[in-house]
Formats: C-alpha cells, structure tokens, sequence
C-alpha cells in the first residue's frame, strides 16, 4: 500500500490524543437541518426546513445529500436536477455553513502546497468524518421521524466517505467519484451502488487507493475510464443510478 493511502488508512484507525474540533455536541446535531438547502421537484425553487415538511409529497423518495469538502458547487445542482427529475425530494446538507468548518485547501493542480496541504486535509478527516455522519444520521432520522417512507442516501468526494460510514439504515446509499473508504465499522446492512472513474483527476492524485469496494458484497461497483471528478462523470451512470434505486424502493 503506498504512503498515502496508508497514512489514511492511520488517521482512522488510530487513537487520538487531540479534541473534537467540530461541534457534535446534541444541541448543535439536532438543529442541523436548518442549516440545509430543501427541493421537492426538477421546477420547484428552495424551500426551508418547515416548508418543506408542508409541501413535500412522503410518499415519494427524498434523496439526504453530502456534498464534497469544497462545500455545495456545481455537481450538488447537477444531482439536484437528477434526482427531483425522477419524482424525488432532493436534500442538501451544508456542512460549511455550520461554522467550525471551512472549505479545503489542498485541492487544484496550481497549488504549489498540494502534498503538505493533503497531509493535514487527512489528518483532520478522523475528526470531520464522524462529525459529518452525526449530521447526516440527524437527517434520517429526522425525515423518517416526519413521514417519509423511503430514503436514500447520496455522497460525492468527500461527502462519499460520509456515506461510506452511514451506521442508520436506508433503502440504498449512492456514492458519487470517491474511492472505497477505510471503515472498521459495519455497513453491510445497507446496499450501496458504488460509482467511481480510475482516471478521475483528484482521486488518482493519491497512490494506493482501492477503487472500488468489490470485496464488500453489499456494493454494486460501477467504474468507468471517464478523466472527470464530477458526481456524474459517466452519462451511463444515471441509467445505473435508477436501477438501483428502482431495486430497493421498499420501504425499511
């Protein structure tokens, strides 16, 4: 295994000695919603958390988003527009805006820092992952606890290592241009369609990674030779996407 995806792989399974930078605290979990950006059709504008709730038709998917490190850009509009084309209530979590956190550093080819700059954007993860997974499950909870009877979720770059950690069960999980993710914990409950490009230009940037998670018999990995990072870098795979959410619409 090369030097960085082995450093990744210490940064979470080692012990910390330094806090939690992030709030997780249970009052600062539990009004995360209000910081989310909510649509219930491919024509409908943004709704906030109540309107939503009003207008929102729970029998129909709602699709819980985690956007990657930059924070909400073009690619979470591009799944917005995909996922509310089908009928489905479309959830953008803005892990930014909560405060402690910040947009990353390290990326972009121009960046003369990228090696050290990465360095200390892995080194932070071990805290910024989990904080981004009690966000996420304080959705699904919350939208299960509001009627919803189905429920997917959806991460691209980084937001694909936070649905790669999910420990609340959903009807499917979709991660969007990242790699398979080092995880200790235990995920098979869900079932996750896996799309990822082996010449995507950030992920190849990183030695060693494992591109799929084909040893994992809950992922359906589908890779593509597209030199793209974007959430749907291969027009195939929204025809892979409604297969696998047509699968596993039953309700949980």
């Amino acid at each position: 295994m090369k030097r960085n995806a082995f450093f990744l792989f210490l940064a979470f399974c080692l012990p910390s000695v330094h806090a939690q930078p992030y709030n997780i605290s249970d009052d600062f979990i539990s009004v995360a919603h209000d910081r989310s950006r909510y649509f219930i059709s491919a024509s409908s504008g943004l709704f906030v958390f109540n309107e939503f709730l009003g207008k929102a038709d729970k029998t129909k998917p709602v699709v819980i988003h985690s956007h990657g490190c930059a924070g909400i850009g073009s690619d979470e509009l591009a799944l917005k527009d995909f996922y509310t084309s089908l009928g489905f209530s479309f959830v953008m979590l803005d892990f930014i805006k909560r405060g402690d956190a910040s947009p990353c550093n390290h990326l972009g080819a121009s960046n003369p820092n990228y090696k050290d700059d990465s360095l200390k954007y892995i080194s932070d993860l071990k805290y910024r992952i989990p904080a981004r997974v009690k966000e996420l499950e304080h959705h699904i909870k919350l939208m299960r606890s509001n009627g919803f009877q189905t429920i997917f979720a959806t991460g691209h770059s980084e937001g694909g290592m936070v649905v790669q950690r999910l420990s609340e069960k959903v009807n499917g999980v979709v991660v969007h241009s990242m790699t398979c993710f080092p995880t200790s914990f235990d995920t098979s409950f869900n079932r996750y369609l896996h799309l990822v490009s082996v010449n995507d230009p950030l992920l190849t940037k990183t030695s060693g990674r494992q591109f799929g998670c084909s040893d994992k018999s809950n992922f359906t990995v589908v890779q593509s030779e597209v030199k793209s990072h974007a959430a749907l870098a291969d027009p195939l795979w929204k025809d892979q996407i409604k297969i696998f959410i047509n699968n596993n619409l039953a309700s949980k």
